[in-house]
């Protein structure tokens, strides 16, 4: 018995050591992200310390977004280098249709160090929720 018990103790001590560093490829320790619905997301927008990003297209956008939304489009070419003017020590709000392209964009920026706050559901559920879009 005393026998199994070494390989079972060293075992749990790789898995253990490997998940660690599996983890160290977030730039910062502080990257969190964290899905929000519409009231908690208005709220949030309300605090006034956060980039607000909606990644649909512009013609998207131009249909109706979030006041005070910036737009950059998740599926276009040079997606990396507009999220490259994103202050990394900057909360960013993102939301896209019905959260898929967000949850991407979420990804990617975490990956980067940033705060990322999803809102759930996409424009889609602010607007059930009640909550206006404007159109620029």
């Amino acid at each position: 018995m005393r026998n199994a018990i070494l390989p079972i103790s060293l075992a749990l001590v790789m898995i253990t050591a490997g998940c660690s560093n599996a983890q160290s490829g977030v730039p910062q320790e502080s990257a969190i992200a964290t899905d929000i619905e519409g009231p908690a997301f208005d709220a949030r927008i309300a605090k006034g310390d956060a980039r607000l990003i909606d990644v649909r297209t512009p013609a998207e956008f131009a249909s109706g977004h979030i006041k005070g939304a910036e737009n950059i489009d998740w599926t276009a070419a040079d997606y990396e280098k507009n999220f490259a003017t994103l202050d990394p020590k900057k909360p960013v709000l993102v939301y896209c249709a019905m959260g898929g392209r967000s949850d991407q964009a979420k990804e990617y920026l975490v990956e980067r160090g940033f705060t990322v706050i999803q809102l759930l559901d996409g424009i889609a559920g602010w607007k059930k929720a009640g909550f206006p879009v404007v159109k620029d």
